[in-house]
């Protein structure tokens, strides 16, 4: 039996949403306030990935280890287009009830699925986009292999990673970071090319007051229940990371070549 910490993040994401919902609108795209991503960096950064890839209504997206499904949503709502959140066992379920209450089912469909086996026939995606996922996942080189095998030749990989800022990288349960320089050399041994890389830490602080408090209240809620309180953890650490430097942020994208390599 999976934990039960997903689904109860999932339920008290929703409650705290809903609560300041009733304030203020959310922001556009935000439909959980950010609340429903790990790490706590804004995700307006992805405008910038997806202003470097063609984006349509018809396009088709997987978002790789897609956790709790928060670029899924953003994609969805943001730029009109299909995505299909490949995540773990123990998430999928709280992924699809947080889409559904978000009323983008239509458009985000869950899947169970291990990054590196991802069920998915080769070129099905238009694009692919892992955002904060290598660094959570197993096997990076295979999920990146899997990744190119999936999207269509000439399609774009856009990737958004925190690496370590300093010679040793923060120890973060849940988390294997490495740097930049590692990261970019597993795009192109993956078979991505033309791979431009960006560092983006000088904008990854939240700026807006209303995500702030409730980010803030969230983790109180986070502290005081026991299942939870492991991933209160996860997001302070990851946040003092940030703000101290130890962490940086850094997005990547590249494409699949439209014909083999020799």
């Amino acid at each position: 039996m999976g934990s039960p910490a997903p689904a109860r993040l999932a339920d008290l994401v929703d409650e705290l949403a809903r609560a300041h919902r009733r304030t203020v609108p959310a922001p556009r795209g935000l439909p959980y306030l950010g609340l429903d991503h790990a790490s706590g960096t804004p995700l307006r950064l992805l405008e910038d990935l997806a202003a470097r890839g063609i984006f349509r209504k018809y396009e088709l997206v997987l978002d790789l280890a897609a956790g709790l499904g928060a670029t899924s949503r953003w994609l969805a709502l943001r730029l009109g287009c299909e995505v299909v959140a490949a995540t773990a066992a123990d998430e999928a379920s709280a992924a699809e009830a947080l889409g559904r209450r978000a009323r983008v089912g239509a458009h985000v469909r869950v899947v169970a699925a291990a990054p590196g086996a991802l069920p998915a026939r080769d070129g099905r995606f238009t694009h692919v986009w892992a955002v904060e996922s290598l660094a959570r996942v197993p096997d990076p080189a295979a999920a990146l292999a899997e990744a190119c095998r999936a999207l269509r030749p000439g399609g774009t990989i856009a990737v958004q990673e925190l690496v370590p800022g300093r010679a040793e990288a923060p120890r973060i349960a849940g988390w294997r970071f490495a740097a930049a320089e590692e990261r970019l050399g597993s795009l192109r041994r993956a078979g991505f090319v033309d791979v431009e890389t960006r560092d983006r830490s000088d904008e990854a602080s939240e700026r807006s007051a209303q995500v702030g408090a409730a980010r803030a209240r969230l983790l109180e809620r986070l502290r005081a229940d026991p299942v939870l309180a492991p991933l209160a953890a996860v997001r302070e650490a990851l946040a003092d990371a940030l703000a101290t430097g130890a962490l940086r942020v850094v997005q990547m994208v590249g494409y699949r070549p439209t014909t083999r390599r020799a």
